[in-house]
């Protein structure tokens, strides 16, 4: 994760507004109110009824953590084309 940070902002990506149930492994997103870019390592609950469980990488701090979010939450998703 740390290489692919690294050369994200030079790769063409699809940035589009949608919720947190659509990220997969690959993508980045940004929260309101928060401008760090996380970058989604692994989603470990994608069936959860309310939330979803993501393994992200944060570059700024330089470390992998896991976080729990609303499933409707809306990001700003940074996706390769696919």
């Amino acid at each position: 994760m740390r290489d692919e940070a690294r050369t994200w902002h030079q790769q063409d990506l699809d940035v589009f507004d949608d919720r947190v149930l659509t990220l997969a492994a690959g993508d980045a997103y940004t929260l309101s109110g928060c401008q760090e870019t996380h970058y989604v390592a692994a989603v470990a609950d994608h069936g959860g009824k309310t939330h979803t469980d993501l393994l992200v990488y944060l570059p700024a701090e330089d470390r992998v953590t896991g976080l729990r979010l609303r499933r409707d939450r809306l990001v700003t998703v940074q996706r390769p084309p696919r």
